[in-house]
């Protein structure tokens, strides 16, 4: 494995800013009330991180996964990346949810493994 592909791969964690509550339809998921605060979803880049970035980033998308939908409404204020060989996403999200005040949305982000969910509410603080 090259240099480069080594540090393309990782997790990471996106801080969004939900101004006031709002109702947001995510996909298939239906629609949720979400409160004012500050939210954490934790993902992964195990093909390129920082094009998935990049990606949730940008407002020129197609709406693919849960995440996607959350952002159109929603502003990312940080982003933290952790390069890794290792797709270890389920147990950074299993620490950062012991750090949150509640799981908004069962399911979101993890539909494909066994998760709660991958965005976690943190309130404003």
């Amino acid at each position: 494995m090259s240099e480069k592909d080594k540090f393309s791969k990782g997790l990471y964690l996106l801080f969004i800013r939900l101004d006031v509550s709002k109702t947001i339809g995510i996909g298939k998921l239906g629609n949720f009330e979400f409160k004012p605060g500050i939210y954490c979803y934790v993902g992964s880049g195990m093909n390129n991180l920082d094009k998935r970035i990049e990606r949730h980033i940008s407002d020129d998308k197609k709406k693919h996964w849960h995440i996607d939908y959350f952002l159109e409404e929603a502003e990312i204020i940080a982003t933290v990346k952790i390069r890794t060989e290792n797709n270890d996403e389920c147990l950074l999200n299993k620490a950062i949810s012991i750090l949150s005040k509640e799981t908004p949305v069962k399911k979101f982000g993890s539909s494909d493994c066994n998760c709660r969910a991958h965005l976690h509410y943190m309130e404003e603080k």
